[in-house]
């Protein structure tokens, strides 16, 4: 693979392969704002499963609702799952005391009770709707933009006469 791992980690990577989809841009935009949805609620391990199922279900891109939970990764899930958590105690008009959990573990989410549980859903919920909206508008208005030039430009490669075109 070019430029390794490194590249497959980068956002640019990502929008690449959401560009090279093949299928409706309402499809692929819906299946981004699944997968970002998903990606910010507290059900590490899963995520990627949950969307793909939702997708297929609902009949979003299954490739881009995976490439949607990827909002969370290596490098992000500890901040957006405190930032979750800050934001579910808000909502829920409680005092945000976090106690000693291992973020990177399901199981150890689980053991902390609805204590840390319920506002990480709930902020994660929050969070997620309103990444989710702006990534499937965001998406879909690249896409869409995507598609007329590619449109103009074959209109323009139709438009000219044989000889010119080689």
């Amino acid at each position: 693979m070019k430029g390794g791992i490194k590249s497959a980690l980068s956002p640019k990577f990502y929008l690449n392969k959401l560009l090279e989809l093949k299928e409706r841009s309402d499809e692929t935009a819906k299946g981004l704002a699944l997968g970002v949805f998903i990606g910010f609620l507290p059900i590490i391990g899963f995520q990627v499963i949950v969307a793909v199922t939702i997708a297929t279900l609902t009949r979003a891109s299954k490739v881009a609702a995976a490439v949607g939970t990827h909002v969370t990764n290596p490098w992000t899930t500890i901040p957006i799952l405190i930032f979750d958590y800050y934001v579910g105690c808000f909502v829920m008009g409680r005092h945000a005391c976090f106690p000693k959990v291992d973020l990177s573990s399901f199981h150890s989410l689980l053991a902390s009770g609805k204590e840390i549980l319920v506002p990480m859903f709930v902020g994660g919920v929050l969070l997620g709707s309103i990444c989710s909206v702006l990534s499937y508008f965001g998406i879909k208005r690249l896409l869409e933009r995507k598609v007329r030039e590619v449109r103009e430009y074959a209109g323009k490669v139709k438009e000219q006469p044989l000889a010119e075109q080689e």
